[in-house]
C-alpha cells in the first residue's frame, strides 16, 4: 500500500471530471529555470515538482489553474 495519497489541486469554477482538457499536460518553467509538468486529471491538477507533492498545490499548478479557469469561464460567458 502506498504511504502517501496522491494530491490534487481542485478547480473552483468547473468540474474537472470529463473536462475537455483532461489529459493535457502544460510545461511550466519554474523560478530557477527547472521545467515542470502540470496535468489536468479527472480529480484536478497535478504537478511533478516537490512542493506539490508536499502541499498539494504549487505556484506552477495555481498559474495553470488560473489560466484554464479564465479561459473556460470566458468562453462560457461569450456563448451566453
Amino acid at each position: 500500500m502506498a504511504k502517501f495519497r496522491r494530491k490534487f489541486l481542485k478547480p473552483t469554477r468547473f468540474n474537472p471530471k470529463g473536462h475537455m482538457y483532461v489529459g493535457v499536460v502544460w510545461p511550466v518553467e519554474g523560478s530557477t529555470g527547472k521545467k515542470y509538468d502540470v496535468e489536468l486529471t479527472d480529480e484536478g491538477f497535478e504537478c511533478n515538482c516537490h512542493g506539490f507533492g508536499f502541499h498539494g498545490y504549487c505556484k506552477h499548478s495555481k498559474a495553470v489553474l488560473k489560466k484554464v479557469e479564465q479561459t473556460t469561464f470566458d468562453s462560457f460567458v461569450r456563448v451566453l
